[in-house]
């Protein structure tokens, strides 16, 4: 991981992007303040400590937790009920963009900040669109992700000038392929496509879902229907765009 980028301090928000705002509140009689309590959901096993310990010396946050792929990830979000979620963007299994989609508006009170090297423009829009309150770019100084959880911690956003340009180019250029398709899609027909694009076959599929053939048959014929792709690989091509698996994976 690079550590020395050039600083980029600016913290408001995009252009058209909302604030967030959620004050912090003084717990106990003392006036003192409550630590918020963090998930860090990172692969890699080194960048994933660098993070909890820089999370657990920090004075506003306490780490509750850390997953390494998205299904573990949703489970311990839902059960642990973070107040700030660390999150990659590229996971094996289900993506960060696939977690915050089935996440859903089940904890709306947690803060998301996006700790990933992935910023493409469709990359980020997706981002947007699912929420998000900060990022923070993986090849960028440590220092950058420190000052995030400063500002998630008290209530802010945090998105520096460098990814606020990305969001403008992004909802200024024409829409990708496919852009859009994708809340057409159910959960399970979204997590039939990844499985699909992993070279699962049906049979596959079906054994991990425990669904019949013909069931996930049926469902391969609905995704390729719905987002008008005439193969698999036009299938792969459009999980790819949308972040749902890694193409260096595949």
């Amino acid at each position: 991981m690079k550590t020395s980028l050039r600083k980029l301090r600016v913290t408001r928000p995009p252009a058209g992007v909302p604030s967030y705002p959620q004050p912090f509140k003084p717990s106990g009689a003392d006036g003192a303040l409550a630590k918020k309590r963090v998930l860090v959901v990172e692969d890699q096993s080194a960048v994933c400590d660098l993070v909890s310990e820089m999370v657990q010396s920090h004075p506003r946050c306490v780490s509750v937790g850390t997953a390494s792929d998205g299904l573990s990830a949703i489970e311990l979000a839902l059960r642990l009920k973070p107040d700030i979620l660390v999150l990659d963007v590229i996971m094996p299994g289900v993506g960060g963009i696939e977690i915050l989609r089935r996440l859903g508006g089940s904890l709306p009170a947690m803060k998301v900040l996006i700790f990933s090297g992935k910023q493409e423009p469709h990359i980020v829009r997706a981002l947007m669109q699912a929420g998000i309150h900060g990022f923070v770019n993986k090849n960028g100084p440590l220092s950058e992700l420190r000052k995030a959880l400063e500002a998630l911690s008290l209530g802010n956003t945090w998105f520096n000038e460098d990814f606020s340009r990305t969001v403008r180019q992004a909802l200024a250029s024409p829409s990708f392929l496919g852009d859009g398709m994708i809340d057409q899609l159910t959960p399970r027909e979204r997590e039939i496509a990844v499985l699909i694009a992993q070279s699962h076959s049906s049979k596959e599929v079906a054994g991990r879902l425990h669904i019949s053939i013909k069931t996930a048959e049926n469902h391969r014929a609905n995704l390729m229907r719905k987002l008008g792709v005439r193969d698999v690989a036009g299938l792969v091509r459009f999980v790819v765009r949308q972040g749902l698996v890694d193409p260096a994976s595949e």
